[in-house]
């Protein structure tokens, strides 16, 4: 059974149970109103004629109805000792009767009054309340029907788009929004799930294929060197210069697997946050710069600064700021690194950026093309950006006066 017709069915039994209710109810007050008419009636006829009974208090009958009503131990007890006058129904003779017996001096007297008419009236308005129930049921079940599919339609929409993205893959269907209630903020939180579905699945692609091909070349070279030698045919110099491509290659294998793995973590990074000291976790990443780049003349003015984050992450997105500062800068020329109110700002005396780069410095696998003569991927900036947006912060490249200028902005511990 699917979920319209229960719904249907549910709406529609609720409707059939506030009809069969009100008509209940009609009928009720209906008889209570017919037979008070009765009741007053009969409180008011005099107690003669042909439907008086007199009882006395010795138990003798009088009047037209001596011999033909019956005498209940209740009307003798009520003519004998007296109480309280009462209505009941009585049938005589196969026809129904309204009897009121109240208590006189001496005895007590029963008055009846057919109530045919009174029937009647009842079985008309019964009639009429489940006929026009019985209707308004039917044309409630057939709203309910509708009032379901129009309801639904809007669910029936979403089921669609799921089953169509289960069974084509196509993370591009969108599902119409129309409205602002609750179905439409599911629809529109439904087209954002897909939407970063699609976007997730796309980086993974594109990581996937930039991936294998910037691994295609330093393994073709390590390899293509490793047969050369294998071979045996190259002199001895030869020999041990294929080995040292072979080990740089290697090496720059290394790091970008390590660059890879870091931002395939970061998809699923559990960050492990505390408050750090900027300025000493940047201390530490520019000791290890200078011990990689012996070369490089590391500047820093470091401001105490208190920051709440990873600071494995941190470091390492630090590490690759100041990395990328010294494959740019000319021997000789100062790489400044700054930390002030939880930035590290890091500027070099290098060609400084491109304008048409500049948007797409912080891409994975991005080049610019006067980078690719650089050793590298073009991961260590994606994971910067990386680093930044995990704690809420930003990354920022621009061109200084004397070179490139990157800022990483970190939040401030509380």
């Amino acid at each position: 059974m699917s979920f319209r017709v229960r719904v249907t069915l549910l709406v529609a039994l609720a409707i059939g149970v506030t009809v069969a209710a009100a008509s209940i109810a009609v009928w009720a007050t209906a008889k209570h109103e017919l037979v008070s008419q009765v009741d007053a009636s009969l409180a008011r006829q005099e107690p003669r004629g042909p439907f008086v009974l007199a009882v006395t208090s010795d138990g003798e009958l009088q009047g037209g109805l001596a011999g033909i009503l019956p005498v209940t131990s209740e009307l003798r007890k009520l003519a004998r000792s007296g109480g309280d006058a009462y209505y009941t129904n009585v049938t005589i003779q196969g026809q129904h009767f309204r009897e009121y017996a109240r208590a006189v001096p001496g005895g007590a007297i029963v008055t009846i009054a057919p109530l045919d008419a009174t029937d009647r009236a009842l079985r008309r308005i019964k009639f009429w309340a489940f006929l026009i129930g019985g209707l308004g049921i039917a044309a409630g079940a057939g709203l309910a029907a509708a009032v379901a599919g129009a309801g639904l339609r809007p669910v029936r929409r979403l089921t669609a788009a799921a089953e169509t993205v289960a069974a084509t893959g196509n993370l591009g269907e969108r599902v119409d929004v129309a409205g602002g209630d609750e179905l439409g903020r599911l629809a529109t939180r439904f087209n954002a799930m897909l939407a970063a579905l699609e976007e997730s699945v796309g980086r993974q692609r594109r990581l996937v294929a930039d991936a294998s091909h910037e691994l295609r070349t330093p393994l073709t070279a390590a390899r293509t060197n490793v047969d050369l030698v294998r071979e045996g045919k190259l002199p001895d110099e030869e020999v041990r210069r294929a080995l040292e491509e072979a080990s740089v290659e290697l090496g720059s294998l290394t790091s970008l697997v390590s660059d890879l793995v870091e931002l395939a973590r970061g998809e699923e990074r559990k960050l492990r946050i505390e408050d750090v000291q900027l300025d000493d976790l940047v201390a530490s990443a520019v000791e290890r710069a200078r011990s990689r780049w012996p070369a490089g003349t590391f500047v820093t003015s470091l401001s105490p600064a208190q920051v709440r984050v990873d600071p494995v992450l941190v470091e390492r997105a630090i590490g690759n700021l100041l990395d990328n500062a010294a494959k740019y800068s000319p021997a000789g020329t100062p790489i400044e690194v700054t930390v002030r109110d939880g930035s590290v700002v890091v500027s070099d005396h290098g060609p400084g950026i491109a304008d048409e780069d500049l948007p797409r410095v912080f891409d994975r696998f991005y080049r610019a093309a006067a980078a690719r003569a650089k050793p590298g991927a073009g991961l260590g900036l994606a994971i910067v950006r990386e680093a930044a947006e995990a704690h809420g912060g930003t990354a920022t490249a621009e061109n200084g006066p004397t070179g490139a200028r990157f800022r990483l902005t970190l939040p401030a511990a509380t």
